[in-house]
Parts: structure tokens; C-alpha cells; sequence
């Protein structure tokens, strides 16, 4: 009760419409909360595109109408995305991960964060947690943890680019080892993609050569 006064819902045409780069989107909530968003929007995005803002206001309608033998494009939309997220997290587990329940979970946006499991930590190369490679300037406290090690050695020895999870935690917490065991993979991908990065990432836990490269993870906006 009440949830309306107090709600802001945020959408995307990038993500929505699989439109990267449109920088386009919208804001429905009450006017006391919308107001100082108009407010702070010329000293974020000075001008958005009008051609742009015109092609998805008329796309908005057309969205609700039956699509791909679909109710709506948004129907359209969960089930495809569903659908790649269950094939990208068959891969991850039977890779030796942990992903997240998502019948007891939420389970929006474009990607997994997927946890390193024991086993796994034991076939990431010793010296890859060594000083050689835990120096980093771009990583929290310019130390490379094991999140870090895990994606730079996946990307260079297994084909697969996945991207560390402790650029979404505070500082702080990431240096405490909160992230330590996390990863993030995307699956805005085309199933060939996904099919070939799950088998790239068999072999981490075996730990073997990959014949070929599977690159999952890009930016979604």
C-alpha cells in the first residue's frame, strides 16, 4: 500500500529494444519524484535525440501489440531472454559454478553473477594470485583479487571474457574479499555464442587448452 508515492520505475530503449547507444529511456512515478529528475537531466544528458525520442514513442504502442506468436513483444522479450539465461547457466554449472535459484530469486537484466566455487579456485594456476598479477591499477586498492585473476585468465588461456565483480561493491567491502568469489557473464548473446562459451568453459575446470574462443561478456548499454 502506498507503493505508488513512493516508487520511481525506470525503463530503457537500449535494453528494451536491444537499441544500445540510443540513450533514450523513461521515468513513470508521481510528480514530486519526477519533477527533480527534469530538474537534473540538462546537467546529465544535455539533449537528447529527437529523431530518436520520436521513433520510440511510436515504438511503445506497437510493443503491446502480438509479436513472433506472442501476446506482446514484451512476452516475446522474458521468454527469449529466460531461454538464453538457462543455456548460459547449464553451461556454468556443469562448468563446476554456482548461479542463483532463480525460482526463489530475481532474476531481471542481462546477466549471471556466478559463483567460484572451490573447485574451481583450485584449477586457476598458482601464480596467477601471485604479485605479478595482483597488481592492478584498475582494480579496487589497485589489487587484483581473485575475481579479477579468474576473469584475466579465463579470458587469456580459455577464450572466455567475463568481468569481475568488484567494481559493483563499495570499495571497502571488495578489499574485505566480499567479491572474491563472484563473476559476471552476460547472456545478450546469440545461442551459437552461449553454446560455444559453455564448452570453452569446460575446460577451465579441467583445466585444459581451448581450441577456438567464446567471447560472452559486453556491455549492454
Amino acid at each position: 500500500p502506498g507503493m505508488w508515492d513512493r516508487t520511481i520505475t525506470v525503463s530503457s530503449a537500449g535494453k528494451t529494444f536491444s537499441a544500445t547507444g540510443w540513450q533514450v529511456g523513461w521515468c513513470i512515478g508521481p510528480s514530486n519524484l519526477i519533477s527533480p529528475i527534469h530538474q537534473l537531466l540538462p546537467y546529465v544528458q544535455f539533449c537528447a535525440s529527437t529523431v530518436i525520442q520520436e521513433a520510440l514513442a511510436r515504438t511503445l504502442p506497437k510493443a503491446d501489440e502480438p509479436y513472433e506468436g506472442y501476446d506482446s513483444y514484451y512476452e516475446y522479450l522474458n521468454s527469449k531472454y529466460r531461454r538464453k539465461r538457462d543455456l548460459l547457466g547449464k553451461g556454468l554449472k556443469e562448468a563446476g559454478f554456482a548461479i542463483p535459484d532463480y525460482d526463489r530469486t530475481p532474476g531481471g537484466g542481462f546477466f549471471i553473477f556466478a559463483r567460484i566455487t572451490p573447485e574451481l579456485r583450485r584449477a586457476l594456476p598458482a601464480e596467477r594470485m601471485g604479485p605479478e598479477y595482483t597488481k592492478n591499477p584498475a582494480a579496487p586498492g589497485g589489487e587484483a583479487r581473485l575475481d579479477w585473476a579468474l576473469c584475466q585468465w579465463m579470458a587469456e588461456e580459455k577464450g572466455v571474457l567475463c568481468i569481475p565483480s568488484s567494481p559493483f561493491f563499495s570499495r571497502e567491502k571488495a578489499m574485505e574479499g566480499a567479491s572474491d568469489e563472484f563473476i559476471r557473464v552476460a547472456f545478450c548473446k546469440t545461442d551459437e555464442t552461449i553454446e560455444s562459451a559453455a564448452k570453452a568453459l569446460m575446460g577451465v575446470r579441467s583445466n585444459k587448452a581451448l581450441i577456438g574462443s567464446a567471447l560472452v561478456e559486453a556491455n549492454a548499454e
